[in-house]
């Protein structure tokens, strides 16, 4: 797939009734799982919007490709490496504080237009799982 078929894929998610979290988990099991998961979206169901639709907190974007990230690089034991997950989310996070100028659900939803809000968000969350998916295309994630 295409980073734009990734942000299609998100965006219509999200538009079919997903929350942000759970749209970006989501799109990036299903392109890169070698199994399925058809409830992996419950896994980020407390994190939409601002973490339990409170909007006080981290962006559900945010926090579904961190995730992601944990699925797909994520540790099984305690002893198992802890540095490819830690570096590559920093790097998830600080290309997403970059380009939305916050990690803050609330402080994001302000810099948006009153009218535009849900549509905004849908496309920001796109936007975000675009991230990610340059992100892993850097990292020669092949999907499967």
């Amino acid at each position: 797939m295409t980073k734009k078929e990734i942000e299609q894929k998100t965006f219509t998610y999200f538009h079919s009734g997903f929350n942000c979290a759970e749209s970006i988990l989501k799109t990036f099991v299903e392109l890169y799982s070698k199994e399925p998961y058809p409830g992996v979206a419950k896994f980020a169901s407390g994190f939409g919007g601002g973490m339990g639709g409170s909007h006080c907190e981290t962006c559900g974007a945010l926090t579904g490709g961190i995730i992601a990230l944990g699925w797909l690089f994520g540790r099984k034991d305690p002893g198992d490496d802890k540095q490819k997950v830690y570096s590559l989310s920093a790097d998830f996070r600080n290309q997403f504080l970059k380009k939305f100028s916050s990690t803050n659900c609330q402080k994001i939803l302000d810099m948006m237009e009153k009218q535009d809000i849900k549509l905004d968000c849908k496309k920001l969350t796109a936007d975000t799982a675009g991230i990610l998916y340059e992100i892993l295309q850097k990292e020669n994630v092949s999907s499967k």
